[in-house]
């Protein structure tokens, strides 16, 4: 063989082995990337420790509770912190993870981890003991990643061993309609079930549904128009059906120029993941689960019928329908041209396959005055009472568009139309602002005990009308009136009494007051209910001013003072008013110290003539009227209102301060050297130099419930709360919690909210928790049986209350029998006997509550020569005088 024939082959050879070598290493590396691919999908399909963390959170916390934990947790690196914190800590909290986290929570959660999280939880909860039974898998790779599916079955096996009266996860479904930023800047989903957070949730609609996108309804052609009608309605709210149709043959051409509904979807601008939940199913029904307010997992996806209810529909033309719902402008797209154009209607809206395929507008309405406002009906004059729908809306018509929360309608006021369909209440139209002139009170039995009475005896110093619905009766002064429930004119509704003028006062022979039996202003109505009968009285707000300042205030303390005392009273009914507390009973008011005390003490000329002088002036801070909150004495520092009241926040005119003044050479108050050392009361040893102190004169130093003392043996405490704990508790249930672990290994002990009516034998009492302004506002009470942790002012003075035992005042004087500690600002010394708690001795200052102006301390203050608006601008910083009239 020739060499160049040699030298032929062997490049053929060497050819061939390049191509097979260059084979051999590409399919390598698409092996190797297939495999990358793969390992790829499978990291994805694993859950992370934050995410478990997440879900198991849900158990036992709401978004607002896990975010008010105190932080438990620590990091092994301290720049591991994340959206995940929270949860993390809560779940410490539970006890499922120790308190140094070693491995970072965005790291995968391996069956290994997944198994002593739920071990752990068992521990605690033993309800959880039938989780692992009927999984589809195992724990016997303990050191592999827990795959997402796997994870939710054990999560979904979690929830169903949930008592439903205890379960916080709950199954929903929304329709999603957009998306609001609130105040502080956090997201919110709007739907048609309300406004939902929904940072940190996930779509696992992929897991759990493998064919979602197939499930997806496709809605069925509809040939025709979208016709806008509605039924006749009789406005006396008689039954009557909406016929809403979709007609055939209509027009179904389109409207080329607006083919698009106007929408606020401009506004949805993608900020990572924190929008694209919202831009993925805009107009769709979502499956979810959720804990209260807050989306916790999205299961599925629809665009199936839906029918958002009672919308306002600002304008509809062509295939547009521009709407305001839920809070948000929301435009639609149309199937079909509308039938007819529409404009400030309510109406409801059916949507398919993210179309509107019909509408059903509901045009009847009548109007009236608001007697009472209830959860589920609405008591009008001249109709009685009327239904809500289910889906029953308010709307704020003037000036800029707004939905309003249920208690939105104001009793006693003209001013909301209402959408009746079906004899039902559709929606509530709010037409225009309250001039808020009369004010309605609900009068409560002698000695304030109950809102209900047997009956209601009455005359009047004139002339009077008794009458209903269909009956008037006439009678003349002095003839006396007996109502009791079941009375023929009760039969139409409720019974209006008023005088011939407006001079005349109505005398309610039926119920005792300091005075005897008072007499009111204004007219008075008596209504029936199952519980018995209801009696409110009506009158403008200044008249009603008149008897709520002798009876909150000595009208011998002065003109000066009394019209302190006038501007408070009239800013404190007002924001009440407004708030709309009572309208269940058709009130925005009691006449009882749960408001303001109104009538105990007759109306006279020094409180008249201070109602004159302060005619319609109002507290205002930032151009709104406070909240005026006011009290008898303090104990020379008056408290915040967050640390009184669990609901409460810090409001920037209601500073706790030292009631400790003296003028400087220019006339300004200034604090002594002596005297700064008790700005802040919250050290044990400070508070209780300040409540023993002899040396510190304060603005209510003179007066006799400035200091008292009393001695309660551990007997009478123990009567006191086993009375009043479990009433107490069923008034809030967060402010009366139960130690369920105690403190252990360096631990928090942790308490829950649960029902109970006692502690057992008292073996200690104990202040957790001292403000500022030297209130206690935590006072820890362990017993045999329990260990409660009190929180407010109110409940340690309930669950203190000498009602066994003697208080000594200031001057010496007595008090026996009392029903509320006098106020939550004391220390305690403790004698015990035998090793035993025997007794405790409190020694406390001031009388109420502590928070806003004292009414003694105002006393001083004009005695000292100040004015009244100087007063009022010391107990609260920073406001100004207004007036609600104009």
């Amino acid at each position: 063989m020739s060499i160049k024939r040699k030298l032929m082959l062997i490049g053929i050879c060497i050819a061939i082995i390049v191509v097979v070598f260059t084979i051999n290493v590409m399919r390598k590396v698409q092996e190797d990337k297939q495999e990358g691919i793969l390992k790829d999908t499978v990291k994805e399909n694993v859950i992370t420790r934050a995410e478990a963390y997440r879900l198991l959170s849900y158990l036992e916390y709401n978004k607002a509770e896990r975010e008010a934990l105190p932080l438990g947790i620590t990091y092994a690196d301290s720049k591991m912190s994340d959206w995940y914190d929270s949860y993390v800590n809560a779940v410490w909290k539970m006890g499922l993870i120790e308190g140094n986290i070693t491995i970072a929570p965005k790291a995968a959660l391996t069956y290994g981890d997944c198994k002593q999280l739920i071990d752990n939880l068992i521990i605690k909860s033993p309800e959880y003991q039938s989780v692992y039974e009927g999984l589809s898998f195992d724990f016997s790779k303990a050191e592999e990643d827990m795959l997402i599916p796997q994870f939710l079955e054990i999560y979904q096996a979690l929830l169903s061993a949930i008592p439903k009266d205890e379960l916080r996860v709950t199954e929903e479904t929304l329709f999603v309609l957009g998306r609001e930023v609130t105040e502080d800047g956090i997201d919110r989903m709007v739907t048609d079930q309300g406004k939902y957070y929904y940072q940190d949730a996930k779509s696992y609609e992929e897991y759990l549904n493998k064919e979602a996108d197939g499930n997806k309804s496709a809605a069925a052609k509809v040939t025709g128009g979208v016709q806008v009608t509605a039924a006749a309605q009789d406005t006396n709210t008689a039954n009557s059906a909406d016929d809403t149709t979709v007609t055939e043959g209509a027009d179904n051409s389109t409207d080329k120029n607006n083919t698009e509904a106007v929408t606020n979807d401009e506004a949805l601008v993608t900020q990572g993941s924190q929008t694209s939940l919202i831009d993925r199913y805009m107009d769709e029904n979502i499956h979810i689960h959720a804990c209260e307010q807050e989306i916790v997992y999205i299961t599925s996806a629809t665009t199936e019928k839906t029918v958002l209810h009672n919308v306002w529909i600002k304008q509809g033309n062509g295939t547009l329908v521009d709407t305001f719902v839920n809070g948000i402008d929301k435009g639609f797209t149309a199937e079909y041209k509308l039938s007819s154009s529409i404009e400030k209607v309510v109406g409801d809206i059916t949507i398919e396959n993210k179309k509107v395929i019909q509408i059903s507008v509901k045009p009847d309405m009548i109007q009236g005055k608001v007697l009472r406002s209830g959860e589920d009906f609405i008591e009008i004059e001249g109709y009685g009472e009327i239904p809500l729908e289910e889906d029953y809306k308010i709307y704020k018509i003037y000036g800029t568009l707004s939905m309003e929360p249920t208690g939105s309608i104001l009793v006693g006021y003209e001013n909301t139309d209402f959408i009746v369909s079906g004899g039902k209440i559709s929606a509530a139209l709010i037409t225009e602002n309250i001039k808020a002139e009369n004010i309605r009170v609900l009068i409560q039995t002698t000695k304030y005990k109950d809102i209900y009475h047997k009956k209601v005896e009455f005359t009047a110093t004139e002339g009077f009308t008794v009458s209903s619905k269909e009956i008037s009766n006439t009678y003349k002064a002095g003839d006396i009136v007996t109502v009791e429930p079941g009375n023929e004119l009760l039969k139409d509704g409720r019974i209006t009494i008023k005088t011939v003028s407006e001079e005349g006062k109505i005398q309610l022979l039926s119920i005792e007051r300091s005075c005897g039996n008072p007499k009111y202003r204004g007219s008075i109505e008596i209504a029936e209910d199952d519980n018995g009968l209801l009696v409110i009285n009506e009158l403008p707000l200044e008249e009603y001013l008149y008897a709520v300042i002798p009876s909150e205030m000595p009208t011998s303390y002065g003109d000066e003072a009394l019209k302190v005392q006038a501007v408070c009273a009239r800013s404190y009914a007002y924001k009440h008013l407004l708030a709309n507390s009572l309208s269940q009973y058709g009130a925005h008011v009691n006449d009882s110290v749960d408001f303001q005390v109104y009538n105990n003490v007759a109306e006279n000329e020094d409180s008249i003539l201070a109602v004159k002088d302060t005619y319609g002036k109002v507290i205002e801070y930032a151009g709104d009227v406070i909240n005026a909150l006011y009290f008898s004495t303090s104990c020379g520092h008056t408290a915040q209102a967050s640390g009184a009241w669990s609901n409460r926040t810090d409001l920037p005119y209601l500073n706790g301060k030292l009631l400790v003044a003296e003028a400087d050479g220019d006339g300004a108050e200034v604090q002594t050297q002596e005297t700064s050392q008790f700005e802040d009361l919250s050290s044990e040893d400070i508070f209780k130099s300040f409540i023993t102190s002899t040396d510190v004169t304060t603005y209510d130093s003179g007066f006799c419930w400035y200091r008292w003392k009393v001695t309660m043996s551990v007997k009478d405490i123990k009567k006191v709360i086993d009375s009043n704990l479990a009433s107490r508790y069923e008034a809030n249930p967060e402010t009366v919690l139960t130690m369920a672990i105690e403190a252990k290994d360096g631990k928090e002990a942790v308490f829950e909210s649960k029902p109970v009516d006692t502690v057992g034998n008292i073996v200690d009492i104990t202040v957790l928790k001292r403000e500022s302004s030297g209130m206690i506002s935590e006072l820890l009470i362990s017993g045999s049986e329990n260990t409660i942790k009190v929180r407010t002012e109110y409940n340690v003075r309930a669950l203190l209350a000498p009602l066994y035992n003697t208080v000594t005042r200031l001057d010496e004087s007595e008090m026996d029998n009392l029903a509320l500690l006098p106020s939550a600002f004391f220390t305690m010394d403790k004698e015990e006997k035998n090793g035993k708690l025997n007794s405790v001795s409190i020694t406390g200052g001031g009388y109420g509550h502590g928070v806003g102006l004292s009414q003694n301390g105002v006393k001083a203050m004009v005695d000292a020569g100040k004015t009244y608006e100087e007063i009022v601008k010391y107990f609260y910083e920073g406001t100004e005088m207004g007036y609600i009239y104009q």
